[in-house]
């Protein structure tokens, strides 16, 4: 049957302003049509069923392009979780999407899942046994021995070792390479100093641009950014400009080289302003103690550090897609309108925020072609939220409904 799906303001994802009084036509799963609700011609008795959403705003269905569905986001690591079972977190990546979903994410990717566990959970997304949001799957991030996330299961060192990752990878299911280029939060890892030669990463994209898939790199550091454009990486996750020493320092000589290449970068800011937010929450209830009091301070400067890098870059002209990393963390799912509101708050308008979490996403995704914006012929992939977000991004937050492949889930 054939639905109808209306508000009073619309935002079709390509970039033009807010329309009103849109209305979107939806067919097997598909967009129709869209047009001018007058243009509309329901006569009395119409079999086609027909939502109505007034003081409220229609846009495409969000896009996260980095989270971790096995991860509790409870502030556990990724070494207090080794001792789960597969089958513990596949339970967790099942609730976590569903979450995501009903929060208005009909797209996301999973960033790094042990063993087959993402694999897994796509395929029972795909068959109905789970409700989530579409699933792009990287299955493990390739790390060095001992480098971050090493626990997941793809360690590969040198040439032969990362392109045999790679190949295993893809053979496996995986519709995009993660690598991590630097360390990261792992407790045997540098997040200040790259992680893997420039021929290693050089081979891990040259393989992957074979297979026609996309290549992106965790980036904790300037010199493995550096790298990373030095072999060809389609998106760079984290981007942050720390040097050796650990200090950031905003480089743009850098920035500049990622704006002339066309890299996209994912900024990942809410990360830190959710461990701000849970520390606020206890100090006002119970206090901290003197370390939590340091943590806070030190959280509170990184995430003044990354808006304003996150800021350059925008003045630089990078090219941003929108990722929550939640799972992470105390980043918990179904808060990935926070992401796109802090890099509102970095300096992007609103309508650039939208954007970012939508048809960014899609493009850096390479799958602009069936979501990310509304248009016929695209997956029905829509979301409904209360006031306007072009003028309050905190609206994405307000869900009236979610509607994926033209059904409506919330």
């Amino acid at each position: 049957m054939e639905k109808i799906i209306q508000a009073d303001r619309f935002i079709d994802g390509r970039g033009g302003p807010v329309a009103e009084n849109i209305a979107v036509v939806v067919s097997g799963g598909r967009i129709k049509e869209v047009v001018p609700k007058e243009r509309l011609n329901i006569p009395e008795g119409d079999a086609r069923e027909i939502h109505e959403f007034p003081g409220a705003t229609l846009l495409p269905g969000l896009i996260d392009c980095h989270t971790h569905t096995n991860m509790p986001a409870n502030g556990r690591r990724g070494e207090d979780v080794i001792p789960d079972g597969d089958d513990i977190r596949l339970l967790r990546s099942a609730h976590n999407v569903r979450v995501a979903l009903r929060s208005g994410v009909t797209t996301m990717c999973d960033n790094g899942a042990w063993n087959l566990t993402a694999f897994s959970l796509k395929e029972g997304i795909q068959e109905g046994l789970v409700e989530g949001p579409d699933l792009l799957a990287c299955g493990r991030p390739i790390t060095t021995t001992g480098g971050h996330c090493w626990f997941m299961g793809s360690e590969a060192d040198g040439v032969d070792g990362v392109r045999m990752a790679t190949r295993q990878l893809i053979k496996e299911g995986a519709d995009f390479i993660k690598v991590m280029a630097t360390g990261g939060s792992t407790l045997t890892s540098n997040p200040y100093r790259p992680a893997y030669t420039i021929d290693e990463l050089r081979t891990i994209a040259n393989e992957t641009h074979r297979r026609d898939k996309v290549v992106a790199a965790h980036c904790r550091c300037t010199h493995g950014m550096s790298n990373v454009l030095e072999s060809g990486f389609d998106i760079i996750i984290h981007g942050f400009f720390a040097d050796e020493d650990g200090v950031r320092r905003f480089n743009p000589r850098v920035a500049e080289q990622i704006a002339k290449q066309g890299v996209w970068v994912n900024p990942t800011l809410h990360i830190g302003r959710s461990r701000i937010w849970q520390l606020w929450e206890k100090r006002d209830t119970e206090g901290l103690t003197e370390d939590e009091v340091d943590i806070l301070a030190r959280a509170e400067e990184g995430y003044r550090t990354g808006l304003n890098e996150c800021g350059q870059l925008i003045e630089s002209g990078v090219k941003l897609a929108a990722g929550s990393d939640c799972g992470w963390g105390v980043y918990p799912f179904g808060q990935f309108a926070h992401e796109i509101g802090a890099m509102v708050e970095a300096g992007l308008t609103p309508m650039e925020g939208i954007l970012s979490g939508t048809r960014n996403c899609a493009e850096a995704l390479r799958i602009i072609d069936r979501v990310g914006t509304v248009e016929a012929g695209k997956d029905a992939d829509l979301l409904v939220v209360e006031g306007n977000p072009d003028e309050d991004i905190t609206a994405l937050t307000r869900v009236a409904a979610v509607f994926k492949a033209g059904r409506l889930v919330r």
